[in-house]
């Protein structure tokens, strides 16, 4: 368990401070999380860790993961570019024998230019990188001697204590986020915490008001809970060996919560993300108790990282420095492909007020079987928010906008995040919005464009044969699928 081991660490001897002038990167990497915390406006937990880094450094209140799901997001944030321009925008791919996805040339990650730049580097985190890679060349500690052998890669290891005196670092830690939750009331009353009731959630417009969708919604907060302990406890503990001043610290979730309608598709829920950078060395650039509302891609982390340890950031790069004085997005844009053995496509962006999703696959619903709800129907389908979710709506007992994930699906959906922050008044068709509408849309034609979106070509028989040898039949239920034995 993550919590014993900080508390391993913590309880043991301090280490020897690595005296360098250049400073340190720390990652921390939270799963599966929404922000949800007191320092982004919702009141019903307190995150006083979280909140006090929010205090010592910058906060975005609009940062958005490229991806709504973790291995292409993850790519490109380990990569500084978009998924679908380096092949890497299906979940989960391209590291297994005889399917394997290499990076284009010219493109390398995070940590080899660290590496280059002389920093030790580790992820004491999972990979999950959508190419094949020698971890070796990625990371100076804690790494294994081979290339990634399977679809998901083994966890990684390491920590600053390893890191050679004298030496910088650029780390990449994680703490316990929305996954895992099974048992996380007596998790958290263990640590003197109160768990969240699920009588006292709130429940979004889109879902239905039932005990199992409250009950996965106070699971979330509950994880939030924990999360904010794990990070007092990591950040007490680079405190305690004197590297907070000469540390950046960045915390960010690699998507959103894992509600039914969030992780793994390409809304507001799965894409808004918390991301939090703190540098006690730079305050004139990073500026303690700094609040931003301008648009941010997590991918710009990537760069950011790089700049503010007074490195150059490369020209393969579509991640941005978010401290430089020219940066701006007028747009974040995302990409949601296959999602484990459901095969799909939809691009989105989000402007400053509206959120525009372009699906292209009308042949399917949005929801449609995949793993989650999979893993729930051999488990206890009456105890499931998927399962429950979708019963209700064969029986016809949803509101349109909570029935449509399960439904004939529309080519174009238009949300005014303002006023809709639930987006479940699709307004792609009113004719008052159609000027929004054909601006965003030609934002999405030139983003696919520039990117060269590799999604919009037919996958090879590899990568299908990648889907079909790693999934039961019953599994596979998009329409690429109904024709197999």
């Amino acid at each position: 368990m993550i919590l014993l081991a900080l508390g391993a660490l913590l309880a043991g001897a301090v280490a020897t401070q690595q005296h360098t002038d250049r400073l340190n990167v720390l990652w921390i990497d939270i799963d599966d999380q929404s922000p949800w915390y007191s320092s982004y406006g919702h009141d019903l937990v307190d995150t006083p860790n979280i909140d006090a880094l929010a205090r010592q450094g910058v906060l975005f209140e609009r940062a958005y993961a490229p991806t709504p799901v973790c291995s292409p997001t993850r790519s490109s944030l380990i990569t500084g570019s978009y998924a679908i321009r380096i092949g890497a925008h299906d979940h989960r791919s391209g590291r297994v024998p005889g399917y394997r996805i290499d990076l284009p040339e010219g493109v390398v990650t995070v940590p080899e230019l660290f590496r280059a730049a002389g920093y030790e580097t580790y992820n004491a985190s999972k990979d999950d990188f959508n190419f094949t890679y020698d971890r070796t060349k990625l990371y100076t500690i804690g790494a294994e001697a081979s290339e990634i052998p399977s679809w998901k890669g083994p966890q990684g290891g390491g920590h600053w204590r390893d890191v050679s005196e004298g030496k910088p670092f650029f780390g990449h830690t994680k703490v316990a986020g929305g996954k895992a939750v099974a048992n996380i009331a007596e998790e958290l009353k263990a640590l003197g915490l109160r768990p969240v009731d699920p009588a006292d959630v709130p429940v979004p417009a889109q879902y239905p008001d039932v005990p199992q969708v409250r009950r996965h919604i106070a699971d979330h907060y509950n994880s939030i809970l924990r999360t904010d302990h794990q990070v007092g406890e990591l950040v007490a503990q680079l405190e305690a060996d004197g590297l907070w001043e000469n540390t950046v610290l960045v915390l960010f979730s690699d998507h959103g919560s894992d509600l039914p309608r969030s992780k793994e598709f390409s809304y507001d829920e799965g894409l808004r993300i918390p991301l939090i950078v703190v540098a006690p060395g730079l305050p004139e650039v990073v500026k303690p108790g700094t609040r931003r509302a301008d648009l941010v891609s997590l991918m710009d982390i990537a760069a950011t990282s790089l700049a503010l340890a007074g490195l150059d950031v490369p020209g393969f790069m579509d991640a941005q420095d978010i401290f430089a004085t020219d940066y701006r997005r007028d747009y974040v844009f995302t990409s949601a492909d296959r999602m484990s053995n459901v095969i799909d496509r939809v691009r989105s962006v989000v402007g400053p007020r509206f959120h525009y999703i372009r699906n292209f696959m009308l042949d399917r619903p949005l929801i449609n079987w995949g793993h989650r709800e999979m893993i729930d129907l051999a488990r206890d389908p009456d105890d499931s928010s998927f399962l429950t979710i979708r019963r209700l709506a064969e029986e016809g007992k949803l509101t349109p906008a909570q029935a449509a994930p399960y439904g004939q699906r529309v080519a174009e959906e238009l949300y005014d995040l303002e006023n809709d922050p639930d987006e479940v008044v699709n307004m792609a068709e009113d004719p008052a919005y159609a000027g929004v509408l054909n601006e965003m849309r030609e934002a999405l034609a030139g983003w696919i464009e520039d990117t060269g979106d590799k999604g919009r070509h037919a996958r090879s028989q590899a990568a299908m044969d990648e889907i079909t040898e790693r999934f039961g039949r019953d599994w596979l239920r998009t329409p690429e699928f109904r024709d197999l034995p």
